[in-house]
């Protein structure tokens, strides 16, 4: 007499237990092939996003008016931190150096973030296509034409009011392309 110690009736039919477990790895995994092609995707995707209104850095980006002072921008060129020491009722002046790395005329949106009691202005230079306007608290839009990787220039005005006591003082600001 046979063993059936390790068969299962299915259908009528006596088959092995590994078998059926095959067949059962064989069907789930359909069913995964058939999520993953309905355009599920779980898991981590790196997605890399440039814009082509960026610093630069090396080119003219710095502070003027000020006793000492610091600009650093960030690597991908659309984010800076300017900080300098000045006195009571002073102001200094941040020029951004710019460039238009696209084949079109692009608008352009500024950002700026500072401590209270900081007044900020911000004035178009070199060959902007209009001046930069104020849109908010703390933003201004601006136009730049094609550069051919030449630069155009913001300037911020950075003033202290006259109830701030001297000292170091530094402002965040970012760049992002909108659309026109």
């Amino acid at each position: 007499m046979k063993s059936t110690r390790n068969k299962n009736k299915m259908l009528g039919k006596s088959l092995p237990v590994w078998l059926l477990g095959a067949g059962m790895i064989m069907a789930t995994a359909g069913a995964a092939t058939g999520v993953i092609l309905a355009g599920n995707v779980t898991g981590v995707i790196t997605a890399t996003v440039s814009q082509a209104l960026v610093l630069r850095d090396n080119f003219g980006t710095s502070i003027s008016n000020a006793d000492r002072s610091l600009v650093t921008v960030s690597d991908d060129g659309t984010r800076f931190t300017a900080s300098a020491e000045i006195n009571t009722g002073d102001e200094f002046l941040v020029n951004l150096s710019l460039a238009n790395l696209s084949n079109a005329e692009l608008t352009g949106d500024l950002t700026l973030l500072a401590p209270e009691g900081i007044t900020l202005s911000v004035d178009s230079a070199g060959d902007m296509t209009q001046d930069a306007v104020r849109t908010g608290p703390f933003e201004w839009k601006f136009r730049m034409p094609v550069s051919d990787n030449a630069t155009t220039d913001l300037v911020i005005h950075v003033a202290l009011a006259d109830d701030m006591p001297p000292g170091f003082y530094a402002i965040d600001g970012s760049l992002k392309q909108v659309a026109q």
